[in-house]
């Protein structure tokens, strides 16, 4: 990998300068740590097509499913406090999970997205109302047997995952959130799982306008503030490529042991019978996607969203790296401008 950070800072600006200069991006982020130091912070473009305003270093964007691994790092330090254990039957809380075809669906399988339970409840459920989603998810049964197949959970990971977290500690997911995370992270004010109205003023809207039809269910739900407003860790964190590149140079030893870390991300979890899909989001540990090349899966530990943003950490070199765009892209999950600074950093493409 490159490491030239100095002479980096000038190609990875150009390459963001250029990639808004041509149309391809509107506005974007890119953070970098290395041993816990911030080594790269980059802004460029602007909030909105109109071009009124640029992007800072402070602006909040939507991650979209970049915001899942801190639902799924919140649950690693959980388990590490004694509340649950990853074999733990979700029934042991959530007391609708005790019927025949959903009491073998562990927090491991909530994790490895392998509960069979990734579609939304039938009708248009009201994503805003916890309650009311956390009920009708719990009377689905699921699609498949779990702990047999990895079929991503896009949606329903928030309210699975986050209300069986509520349940085994007695406390609500934003309280969590809040106190056994961002606060011990130091990222409170800097990302957002339900925005406030002092932050709502440096939200970058979500961009459709390359999508040809529109409007594109992106921005639909993060451009609507009812749904800014909610806690739904699996597609409505709103942060800063700061915050996320942060969140991930602090995991390893800091929020966690290495043990847990090491554990979390040490292999794929799934059924031997369950083969790896490469053209779908299937390459799952415990909440993290193993994206690096087969021969080293793990060289890449995060997770990407559907605008394009990623955040992700490389154990071999203790470097962790945030990125946020707002412009929607119809080649998703293709984005030139990550493949461009990864052949400036000299590491693989990401495809997720």
């Amino acid at each position: 990998m490159n490491r030239d950070w100095a002479s980096l800072r000038h190609e990875l600006q150009y390459i963001l300068d250029d990639e808004v200069a041509n149309g391809n991006e509107c506005g974007c982020q890119l953070c970098i740590c290395e041993h816990g130091k911030t080594v790269i912070d980059l802004a460029a473009g602007y909030t909105t097509a109109d071009k009124t305003q640029r992007v800072s270093a402070n602006s909040l964007f939507p991650l979209f499913s970049t915001g899942k691994a801190f639902l799924a790092a919140l649950t690693w330090r959980l388990q590490e406090d004694g509340l649950f254990s990853y074999d733990t039957p979700v029934a042991n809380f959530w007391k609708e999970f005790a019927s025949p075809e959903k009491s073998g669906i562990t927090i491991e399988h909530l994790l490895s997205h392998r509960a069979g339970l990734y579609l939304l409840p039938s009708g248009k459920p009201d994503l805003t109302d916890w309650q009311q989603m956390c009920n009708l998810i719990a009377a689905m049964p699921p699609r498949n047997l779990p702990g047999k197949k990895c079929h991503y959970h896009p949606l329903t990971f928030a309210w699975l995952l986050g209300h069986t977290l509520e349940l085994a500690t007695g406390k609500s997911l934003p309280e969590l959130i809040s106190e056994k995370l961002l606060k011990i992270l130091g990222l409170t004010g800097m990302i957002y799982f339900g925005i406030d109205d002092d932050a709502e003023k440096n939200v970058v809207p979500v961009d459709d306008s390359l999508i040809p039809v529109k409007p594109a269910w992106e921005a639909v739900h993060m451009n609507d503030s009812r749904l800014r407003r909610c806690c739904i860790p699996s597609f409505n964190g709103i942060g800063s490529a700061r915050a996320v590149a942060g969140f991930y140079s602090k995991l390893r030893g800091k929020y966690v042991s290495e043990q847990t870390f090491d554990y979390a991300t040490g292999k794929l979890f799934r059924d031997p019978d369950d083969p790896v899909r490469p053209d779908q989001w299937s390459k799952f540990a415990l909440g993290l996607i193993l994206a690096g090349p087969e021969e080293n899966r793990r060289m890449f530990c995060g997770h990407g969203g559907a605008a394009g943003a990623e955040g992700f950490y490389m154990p071999d070199l203790d470097i962790a790296v945030g990125f946020t765009k707002n412009r929607l892209s119809p080649k998703h999950p293709e984005h030139p401008v990550r493949d461009r600074i990864s052949n400036a950093l000299d590491i693989p493409c990401r495809f997720w």
